[in-house]
């Protein structure tokens, strides 16, 4: 029961994350750039909607008790917490990356719990 609620609720953070990342594409797109350039400038866009897409998905397949969804989940929160480390190394400020710290955390713990419990 406890992995079911960690995965729906990694399901559920790394959707929102996903949505903020698409929307953001989105906002620039929509302003009239490229979607390789709102995608790819700076790369953390593409990251970070690979990265909670890979949690979202992990998230999904564990709350469902599948084989391999709390690893993939694992990957992708691997993948968002060190997001804001790339984020800072490209000289962004911080008050645009601290949210993904926090997320990234919390993405971390809840993979945790799916890795290292017993499958019933």
């Amino acid at each position: 029961m406890i992995r079911k609620l960690a995965g729906a609720a990694l399901a559920i953070l790394a959707a929102w994350l996903l949505w903020q990342g698409i929307s953001a594409v989105s906002m620039i797109v929509s302003r009239g750039s490229p979607l390789d350039d709102a995608l790819l400038q700076p790369p953390t866009s593409l990251w970070r909607i690979l990265a909670a897409g890979l949690a979202l998905l992990g998230g999904l397949l564990a709350a469902l008790n599948v084989k391999g969804g709390a690893w993939l989940g694992m990957t992708g929160a691997v993948l968002f917490a060190a997001l804001p480390g790339a984020m800072a190394a490209l000289g962004t400020d911080s008050s645009l990356w601290m949210d993904e710290v926090y997320s990234g955390g919390a993405m971390i713990v809840l993979a945790g719990v799916l890795a290292f419990m017993k499958r019933s």
